[in-house]
């Protein structure tokens, strides 16, 4: 009877064996499956800070091995252009998917801008029977505004006095060409225009008037 029950546990153990070698050699073709999160393609302001909207990875065989995928990219945030960010994703049968996300690195100054604010930060007060441009609520002229396009710029002037009267009604200046120097920096109407944007890019400032004059815009 022992001998019977010896040779039972011997052919059990055997085949559980020879089926644990056929289930962990069961060949995996099948590529991982991968899943960008956020938009695509992604846009960022130039200047800005690069945003990695993330990935998902699921494998038929390893489960989730997003925390896995290898991340390359050729993105300049002080560059405008397009770029791309390469998703790499390997399971470990060494099977790969891989996909792409393009990226748009754009000039912030792109839209339409409404002066909100100008300050005479020059030597001394306003000088007497300097006009401003229109803003306040109380002017008798409609705020000011500058149009940017991808290549051209118009500036709609309003000026008023100080005490809010009409001194000037509609002037347009433009459509002028400029063109992206560098962060904050332009060549308008082959000038040096510099512009501070604020962290979100919703205002920025312009100098005016030889840098005696700030003008601060918001965009619509």
């Amino acid at each position: 009877m022992k001998k019977l029950l010896l040779l039972f546990l011997i052919i059990s153990t055997a085949c559980s064996s020879d089926d644990d070698a056929v289930n962990n050699n069961i060949l995996d073709t099948i590529a991982p499956v991968v899943t960008l999160v956020g938009d695509n393609p992604q846009t960022i302001l130039q200047g800005d800070n690069y945003n990695e909207l993330g990935i998902v990875s699921l494998d038929n065989i390893d489960g989730d091995i997003s925390n896995n995928v290898e991340i390359t990219t050729n993105v300049d945030l002080l560059q405008l252009g397009n770029y791309t960010v390469t998703y790499t994703s390997v399971d470990i049968s060494n099977n790969t998917t891989i996909i792409i996300r393009d990226v748009i690195v754009a000039d912030p100054i792109i839209g339409t801008w409404t002066l909100m604010k100008e300050e005479w930060v020059g030597p001394g007060d306003w000088p007497s029977g300097q006009v401003r441009g229109c803003f306040m609520s109380s002017d008798e002229g409609s705020p000011d505004t500058f149009l940017f396009t991808e290549t051209n710029a118009t500036k709609n002037v309003w000026e008023c006095f100080q005490n809010g009267e009409l001194a000037t009604d509609i002037n347009v200046f433009g459509p002028i060409y400029y063109t992206n120097l560098s962060p904050g920096s332009y060549s308008l109407d082959s000038r040096n225009f510099q512009v501070t944007f604020s962290e979100d890019f919703t205002e920025m400032q312009t100098p005016f008037e030889d840098g005696n004059i700030t003008q601060t815009w918001y965009k619509n």
